[in-house]
């Protein structure tokens, strides 16, 4: 193939790592988008956090986890991502090859990044929904889910502070699972886990900004209802939408807080 006929995804391969093995691309690849995003939008919230700026847009009035609760998950975090993570995308590789992923190949078009993005938010919502709901069961919450619920008054962080089985069942396999089977070119992989941290980080970041690109439409969840899990520990289970709890009434605690809030909103405004 000619150096002409290449897109620019494939010419950017030729001209830097042409003699890179595709897993380690593949490898490198997935653990630097974790990073850049991660540890990125929560280095901008922790100067949010620190000069407590917006005020008025922080659902808990400026308040903070207690600093040694901050402490490990920090270090919690330290060994997964830099120490786990890696080595498990690693042995991943096979698996992704294996449903048709491919590397050094033209980026599809737009209309394919929307088709898996469609299909990774669906299987995402409904996976994660049941996943979350179970793991609140009475009869497993103490050993698995509690550890996350820690952060009763959440903030990007914890996002990731989670017992390693419900990493495995309510983080990895809700959000991997679309971009594996639809075969997604590892752009569009990295596209979409990129969406995925923006969207939870945003949720657990403490703040309700109206401009939030996860709490624009109607159907979307946002930070006010995944706060609101935290704060009361109950109800609103789901992710990018809130498909699952309104069929499921899971979130009928939270409409009844919101609806109270605002008529309180009313009557002192009166």
């Amino acid at each position: 193939m000619s150096e002409a006929s290449l897109d620019w995804w494939q010419q950017f391969l030729a001209t830097n790592f042409s003699d890179v093995d595709e897993r380690l691309l593949f490898t490198v690849g997935m653990y630097l988008m974790n990073i850049v995003v991660f540890w990125g939008l929560n280095a901008i919230l922790y100067v949010f956090y620190h000069f407590n700026l917006f005020p008025e847009k922080r659902i808990n009035k400026g308040e903070m986890p207690p600093q040694d609760l901050i402490n490990e998950c920090l270090i919690h975090l330290g060994v997964n991502h830099f120490l786990i993570y890696p080595v498990a995308v690693y042995f991943a590789f096979p698996l992704f090859k294996h449903f048709g992923m491919e590397i050094n190949a033209p980026v599809p078009p737009v209309s394919v990044f929307l088709r898996d993005f469609a299909v990774s938010i669906a299987l995402n919502d409904t996976l994660f929904y049941w996943a979350h709901r179970m793991l609140h069961h009475a009869s497993i919450y103490q050993y698995i889910h509690k550890k996350h619920h820690r952060f009763n008054m959440s903030i990007g962080i914890a996002s990731a502070f989670a017992h390693p089985v419900e990493d495995v069942l309510a983080n990895l396999i809700p959000t991997l699972i679309g971009c594996m089977i639809m075969g997604s070119h590892v752009v569009v992989l990295w596209a979409w886990l990129t969406l995925r941290l923006m969207e939870t980080i945003d949720a657990h970041s403490g703040y309700s900004f109206s401009f939030s690109p996860f709490h624009l439409l109607p159907f979307q969840g946002g930070a006010d209802r995944h706060d609101f899990h935290h704060s009361k520990n109950v109800g609103c289970y789901g992710s990018f939408t809130i498909f699952w709890d309104w069929l499921c009434g899971t979130d009928k605690a939270f409409l009844d807080f919101q609806r109270k809030k605002l008529e309180a909103g009313r009557k002192k405004a009166a």
